[in-house]
């Protein structure tokens, strides 16, 4: 047709197609606008600290790693790498100033992640998650996750074996060979492998085989302390001591918290009189231990402050000690005593390393500690029975939380 010859035609089809493209728009663009207030994102605030050793970054378009012993910026596409002498821990913060951490990675040595994504909505309107997403090439990592505000916060982790999803919770990973293993120490996890999905709650654990479907969730190792999450009343399992050296000094606090949705015991010292003191929790176990093959004492902190720094003078006092009281294979009552300090000695101080019996967290965020088999650390004096088992604060003033208590055999 030859729109010379019916202009009237060619009018109305021009009308038409405005008409349609002015609707289109219409409704287009106020969509846009609302998916894109409602759903889009913003890179979290991601840092990368060596607790041990040197750990090595791979940022991404490099070709050359960077040693890492300071806390440094991580950006997402970077690659972490920890050898076998070296620890890092990983921080994702929702907020510009990194204080509002939702999550922390732990890398045990000969471990290597991918940070993926780690993201925030970008505005107040939106009702998404945080999402954090890595691939897990091998080793072992702590991850534990956190609401700082009233987002949910969805992580994802790929593995050579499995897909992981998890959400508010602490989590243990190992990747071995041919295997992954999730242990679920609070909240829940999705595991999904070869077509086949499962749920695994707190105090379960599960194994993925290459190629195979997820294998059905089982209780995790037999904890012997009783009330290890501080839920309720404390007393009893749990009794408050304090230790003073003079009866005319201010005791330190014990307090319950509830914090990121979980329970947690505070001790908290803040007098500036520079007085030696412990305050703390001990419970009466009393197990035979003999006929198993694995001890382990796993529990989270944060440190918040320290007044005396390193372990002082006699490497005794930190702001969070554990003790173990236990009877050892020959009869003769022995323990065993391990602490967490932050502060470091001042240059020039000749105290005894503060290392002796303790070691060098991250300050102010919550960190997992978990002891090597006890059985083996202590083969000398093999425990057949615990007795007893103390978690305190010792120094001047101190500030720090314990969370998680668990004493397991296997």
């Amino acid at each position: 047709m030859n729109w010379r010859q019916n202009p009237t035609r060619v009018a109305w089809l021009i009308l038409l197609a405005n008409f349609l493209a002015c609707c289109v728009l219409t409704v287009a663009v106020p969509l846009g606008i609302r998916s894109f207030l409602l759903h889009a994102t913003r890179p979290e605030v991601a840092f990368i600290a060596a607790t041990a050793g040197t750990a090595q970054l791979w940022a991404p378009s490099r070709d050359d790693p960077t040693a890492v012993t300071d806390r440094r910026s991580i950006a997402e596409g970077s690659e972490v790498v920890t050898d076998a002498k070296a620890k890092a821990l990983l921080t994702l913060a929702s907020d510009d100033a990194g204080e509002r951490v939702d999550a922390t990675i732990q890398l045990s040595p000969d471990t290597a992640i991918t940070l993926q994504q780690a993201r925030s909505p970008r505005f107040q309107w939106s009702h998404d998650p945080h999402r954090i997403a890595f691939d897990f090439l091998r080793g072992r990592v702590y991850l534990t996750t956190q609401k700082t505000d009233d987002r949910d916060i969805v992580v994802h982790v790929t593995t050579p074996h499995a897909d992981l999803t998890f959400s508010q919770g602490t989590f243990d990973i190992l990747v071995e060979g041919a295997q992954t293993q999730v242990r679920v120490r609070s909240g829940n996890a999705q595991v999904l492998s070869a077509g086949r999905e499962v749920y695994v709650d707190g105090g379960e654990r599960v194994s993925v085989a290459a190629g195979r479907p997820p294998e059905l969730p089982v209780p995790d190792t037999y904890n012997l302390v009783l009330n290890g999450r501080f839920e309720d009343r404390l007393s009893p399992p749990w009794q408050i001591f304090t230790n003073l050296g003079r009866s005319d000094l201010v005791p330190g606090k014990v307090t319950q918290e509830s914090v990121s949705q979980r329970q947690a015991v505070r001790f908290t010292r803040k007098t500036e009189d520079n007085a030696p003191n412990e305050v703390g929790l001990r419970q009466e176990v009393n197990r035979d231990v003999q006929g198993y093959d694995l001890l382990e004492l796993r529990f989270d902190l944060q440190l918040l402050n320290q007044s005396v720094p390193g372990g002082g003078y006699q490497a005794s006092e930190y702001p969070v000690m554990v003790r173990i009281d236990y009877t050892d294979i020959y009869g003769k009552d022995q323990f065993w005593v391990h602490g967490f300090y932050y502060m470091d000695l001042p240059s020039g101080v000749t105290w005894d390393p503060p290392t002796t019996r303790g070691e060098k967290v991250p300050a102010q965020v919550w960190y997992t500690y978990e002891s090597p088999n006890l059985f083996q650390l202590l083969q000398d004096t093999r425990p057949a029975r615990i007795n007893e088992i103390t978690i305190y604060a010792a120094g001047h003033d101190y500030d720090s939380r314990v969370a998680d208590v668990a004493l397991t055999v296997r």
